[in-house]
């Protein structure tokens, strides 16, 4: 079997890397976390970044089958309603995002999101399997985040999104809404224990979107190699969280997030993206 071809695009702005993933056998792909542009102090939103990725679809004459989102992101505004509207891809997402969706969506006062799920196209079951051209998707449920937050599994990759990063850059932060030290090592775990040989391709990186294994993981991942036990990676990322910085944009980040990668309205009048204390989310 053909091995998939990947793209990463890396979003300087927020550290972010979305994936195009081409079946070499039908041409069919789907995109991992496409990005939004935004501006926090203006609330610009523009599109250019996720367009590049519409480009190379349209110049390689691909056919857009999915928009995987590996969760409700706090790190950057989601381009999923854009990129469903420019190529009729259908947005995925773990199951458990209704929980989030009942919770948040009044928090936010967002009357117009449908707190049953049906905003998105695919609520993916842990463990289930869906198809992509001559390939195989498997979500894995990351527990330690929002529900709803899901690894995905084909072939021999696997997408983390923002728990597993790059070996030098260790695990996720954990002090954003959803996050729980405890729960992301246990969900690390379950990355870890795929074959040694399978790569790891994170939604988060510093500088150029690394490719590792899980090999490469167990032995030299600042925070979960195997030398680190669950108690050392909670103080471990613990300590790390405290000195960060806190998110620039998570509450416009979740807004969009909840509403399936669609923005809300300018208004009339005020902000569009109202404050919101990420502390009560």
């Amino acid at each position: 079997m053909m091995q998939p071809e990947i793209i990463p695009y890396h979003h300087p702005a927020t550290g972010a890397v979305s994936y195009l993933i081409v079946d070499p056998a039908t041409f069919l792909c789907a995109i991992v976390d496409p990005v939004l542009d935004f501006d926090p102090v203006t609330e610009a939103i523009d599109t250019r970044f996720v367009d590049a990725i519409i480009a190379d679809i349209r110049a390689k004459d691909l056919g857009p089958t999915w928009i995987l989102e590996t969760g409700l992101h706090a790190g950057h505004l989601s381009a999923a309603g854009h990129l469903k509207y420019e190529t009729g891809a259908s947005v995925c997402i773990g199951a458990r995002v209704v929980e989030s969706l009942k919770r948040l969506a009044p928090k936010f006062g967002e009357t117009m999101v449908d707190v049953d799920g049906w905003d998105f196209d695919k609520l993916a079951q842990d463990g289930d399997t869906f198809p992509m051209g001559g390939l195989e998707i498997t979500p894995i449920a990351m527990t330690g985040r929002l529900p709803g937050a899901v690894a995905y599994k084909m072939a021999d990759m696997v997408f983390t999104g923002d728990l597993v990063l790059a070996p030098s850059e260790g695990a996720g932060r954990c002090d954003i809404p959803g996050g729980d030290a405890g729960k992301a090592w246990d969900d690390a775990q379950k990355i870890l224990a795929l074959p040694p040989e399978t790569r790891v391709f994170p939604g988060v990186c510093a500088t150029a979107p690394p490719e590792s294994t899980v090999a490469e993981h167990k032995a030299s991942n600042i925070q979960l190699n195997d030398t680190v036990d669950r108690l050392d990676f909670i103080a471990l990322r613990t300590a790390a969280d405290a000195f960060l910085p806190d998110p620039m944009f998570a509450a416009a980040a979740l807004r969009v997030a909840i509403r399936s990668g669609r923005p809300p309205s300018e208004p009339e009048s005020g902000p569009r993206f109202p404050a919101v204390d990420l502390g009560k989310l």
